[in-house]
């Protein structure tokens, strides 16, 4: 197992109606929400394109060691659109933390599996979702921390 999925620390659940789901996670006990990344997105690709127009509403939460991140799709051309048009509401993706994402994507892509999603946040931080879909259906995400949280 490459070292970096070993810094495994999020799982994302894409939603129909993040206020709705926020609730019912709460009622289960899971809590509190705050805002999570996708607030803070200022630059996204998707598809290899730059979705300028894609817009995610997104909660986290964490469970023990695990973030726990609701996502729900807004506007524009986004992974998490198509997968909950495809698929309802479900499990999207897990997200490891990487000191390098460059290197993630070069290994990544050279493996077959291409950046699907890729964006950057106000605070230097930066994401990479990877079509690990074909088999269980689930993405794989690395995340690297701003200058300020490494």
């Amino acid at each position: 197992m490459s070292a970096a999925w070993e810094r495994t620390y999020q799982i994302g659940i894409v939603v129909r109606d993040l206020d709705e789901a926020v609730e019912h996670y709460e009622r289960a006990g899971i809590g509190p929400f705050s805002d999570g990344p996708s607030a803070h997105a200022v630059h996204r690709e998707v598809f290899g394109s730059t979705a300028s127009s894609t817009r995610v509403r997104g909660k986290v939460a964490q469970m023990g060691p695990i973030e726990f991140e609701l996502l729900q799709p807004v506007s524009g051309p986004s992974v998490q659109g198509e997968a909950l048009a495809s698929r309802g509401e479900h499990a999207l993706h897990l997200c490891a933390y990487t000191q390098d994402l460059d290197a993630e994507i070069e290994r990544m892509t050279g493996a077959g599996f291409p950046v699907i999603s890729y964006g950057e946040l106000d605070d230097g931080g930066r994401f990479a979702y990877f079509d690990t879909r074909q088999v269980g259906g689930l993405i794989l995400e690395y995340f690297q921390r701003g200058p300020e949280h490494s």
